[in-house]
């Protein structure tokens, strides 16, 4: 029975590292180094009893495993002349045919290969079915692409990957409308709190980096930068992670009246990490985040009520408690 899992895709970190292999070296590095193989075993945690890396390296008989060849000098290279194809678990599937009937799905993937995966996916359950899931409030996730958005989204998309710029109208949130426009697409962010796609680009015309909701730009054109502006995309680049925050926003949370979820759904469109201390049964939520984000960071923080406190960086503690003994003294007059 243990020999037979050894084939078991789930339970073995063998298969999966071999597969890495393999399409790495096929598909973009061409050769390895000895070291380079052992700091891939180590990172997928694969026990030094099995000499796994000896196997890999033609150097433990008789478990060589044949998939590389010995170079002059001493890297090595694929021996075999193709990648290999991953192949998803039946529960990955089930999942895919899930996210299928998300309309956002439509912004990334063209209606033709919608089709194909679904008739791929005919057999498999949706893995959430109707009588598993309740849904007591309604989720704006589910409605309907507009058209406007879909051409946007994959606009600014093909602009990110070219390293082109673009010329806009924008419609602020007060529905003042900007014209003539022009700046350089960095990344896009989603926020599952309001259901929307935001834009972090360099405005050519304030020279700073800025965030913007996807829904307020209109007549997007793509313009090529070379040649034409004081600055590289490469500058551009930098000039927008400099903004990033020096050290992460730290909230402890203790997971009452689902302040752990709400947490994490309110700051669905940035870079976070959660830990478990287990000794004060509560959560470490670490928020990465811009400098020209800080309001917005706060703000949402504030929603989170008593059970989310703000741990580090000092600065932030400060300004929160700030903050609330404005509000204390505010309503205390009131009152």
């Amino acid at each position: 029975m243990k020999a037979m899992e050894l084939f078991l895709e789930g339970k073995n970190k063998n298969y999966t590292m071999m597969l890495e292999l393999i399409n790495q070296l096929y598909f973009h590095k061409k050769t390895i180094s000895r070291y380079e193989i052992n700091d891939m075993v180590e990172k997928y945690g694969i026990s030094s009893e099995f000499n796994f890396s000896q196997s890999l390296m033609n150097e433990n008989e008789p478990y060589n495993l044949y998939l590389l060849d010995k170079n002059a000098d001493s890297s090595f290279s694929l021996q075999i002349e193709s990648g290999a194809p991953i192949q998803p678990y039946k529960i990955e599937k089930q999942w895919l045919k899930h996210i299928l009937k998300n309309e956002k799905l439509k912004l990334f993937l063209n209606d033709s290969t919608i089709k194909k995966l679904e008739a791929q996916l005919v057999n498999y359950e949706d893995i959430i079915s109707d009588d598993a899931l309740t849904i007591n409030r309604p989720c704006t996730q589910l409605q309907k692409v507009e058209e406007p958005l879909s051409t946007n989204f994959k606009m600014l998309v093909r602009a990110i990957l070219e390293n082109k710029g673009i010329e806009y109208s924008y419609i602020t949130r007060d529905h003042t409308l900007l014209e003539n426009c022009m700046g350089v697409p960095y990344r896009m962010e989603y926020s599952m709190k309001e259901d929307c796609f935001y834009l972090i680009s360099y405005s050519l015309e304030g020279k700073r980096p800025i965030k913007s909701l996807l829904h307020g730009f209109k007549n997007i054109k793509l313009i090529h930068l070379d040649g034409k502006y004081d600055i590289s995309f490469d500058e551009i680049q930098k000039s927008i992670d400099d903004k990033k925050a020096k050290e992460p926003i730290i909230i402890s949370i203790k997971d009452i009246n689902n302040a752990l979820e709400r947490a994490l759904f309110q700051f669905s469109c940035f870079e976070r990490e959660l830990n478990y201390i287990e000794e004060k049964d509560t959560y470490s939520l670490s928020i990465f985040y811009y400098e020209f984000e800080r309001e917005e960071v706060i703000s949402r923080i504030f929603s989170l009520g008593k059970h989310a406190i703000v741990t580090e960086p000092s600065d932030i503690r400060t300004e929160m408690m700030k903050r609330l003994n404005q509000l204390n003294e505010r309503y205390s007059s009131i009152s």
